[in-house]
């Protein structure tokens, strides 16, 4: 489902049911689809597996649905996937991929207990306290530098719709006593050890919040910087799990630079952002000043223009008029708050 409407193919269903279908014997558990994108992966994929625990000795293995593409290619199952399920109490051997029109003689279909878009269950909160991560990971070695405050940095994914300038983020909360922590450049265990053990945790929106789902619980204080409007999928993992959440949405967006795709780039005025911190005590306010950040933002804007202009499009010239204009009003009205 997206935006309340299903992504369902009706003319390709009609051809699908017209085949005749493989027989599959046996009661089987269904756990739904297998997306190919961490953060949807674990968004949409893993909240029926609660279930196994309880229906294991009745059925004959559960039943995945995978992207036939990646299938087809020899991806069934990423890493990363494998380690998570192993986490949920789901061993591989157990999956069966369905990826052809199949009839199954008995179907368990459980409740998710979590859905994109709203808040998990308190029964499944529950289960999840059932896994113990905290003490499975007990002697789970912390990252080099640790510091029980974090920020977790999208750096690494700058030209994907990242907050233009937050780079120079870093500089400032290292000087505030914060890790700076890149989450691809560490395992599974690594990174939910970080999560387990931190006391505060800055988050740029993105994939990497999607690993608390996880977790029954977060002893830190956790604060996510918006990068789209819609804020409330993440506040939906987060607040349930933790004393004291906020989210920091003071931004606008530059113009798109096409029709076809939502390529609008969040901005927004570096101090005021360390302001939000200071007041909500993520940061000292004897140290809420911002970096020299402004740099880090121009480069941002000219990286996201080179890569989302389309020269093909009759309408460019106009729309980089528009986002350059856009550019220059923007550093304009920075800089007259400062004044």
């Amino acid at each position: 489902m997206r935006s309340g409407r299903p992504l369902l193919n009706e003319k390709l269903q009609a051809i699908e049911l017209a085949k005749q279908p493989t027989r599959l014997a046996g009661k089987w558990l269904y756990l739904g689809g297998i997306h190919p994108h961490f953060g949807h992966f674990l968004s949409e994929c893993i909240h029926r597996i609660w279930a196994w625990k309880e229906y294991r000795d009745q059925c004959r293995g559960v039943l995945f649905l995978p992207n036939i593409k990646e299938y087809e290619l020899g991806r069934h199952l990423a890493g990363y996937a494998k380690e998570i399920f192993g986490l949920l109490g789901l061993e591989e051997s157990a999956i069966r991929y369905i990826t052809e029109l199949t009839e199954v003689d008995e179907l368990i279909v459980p409740e998710p207990g979590s859905q994109l878009g709203k808040p998990a269950l308190n029964a499944y909160l529950e289960f999840l306290s059932t896994l113990q991560l905290g003490k499975r990971f007990a002697n789970q070695p912390l990252p080099e530098g640790f510091s029980p405050k974090v920020f977790v940095s999208r750096k690494n994914y700058r030209n994907h719709r990242s907050v233009a300038g937050l780079d120079a983020l870093e500089t400032g909360l290292q000087q505030n006593g914060y890790y700076i922590f890149y989450p691809e450049k560490h395992s599974i265990p690594a990174q939910l050890k970080v999560y387990l053990e931190a006391e505060k945790i800055i988050f740029e929106e993105g994939s990497a919040i999607h690993l608390l789902e996880l977790l029954d619980k977060v002893k830190a204080d956790v604060l996510v910087i918006n990068r789209r409007e819609n804020a409330q999928l993440f506040t939906n993992i987060i607040r349930p799990r933790t004393k004291h959440y906020v989210n920091y949405n003071q931004f606008t967006f530059l113009p798109r630079l096409s029709d076809k795709y939502d390529n609008a780039l969040p901005v927004t005025d570096m101090k005021d952002l360390f302001e939000f911190m200071a007041l909500h005590e993520f940061i000292s306010p004897s140290m809420a000043i911002a970096p020299n950040w402004t740099g880090h933002a121009k480069k941002d804007m000219l990286n996201h223009l080179l890569q989302h202009a389309n020269s093909s499009m009759p309408e460019l010239n106009g729309k980089v008029v528009e986002y350059l204009q856009s550019v220059n009003v923007f550093l304009k009205s920075v800089s007259t708050l400062r004044k």
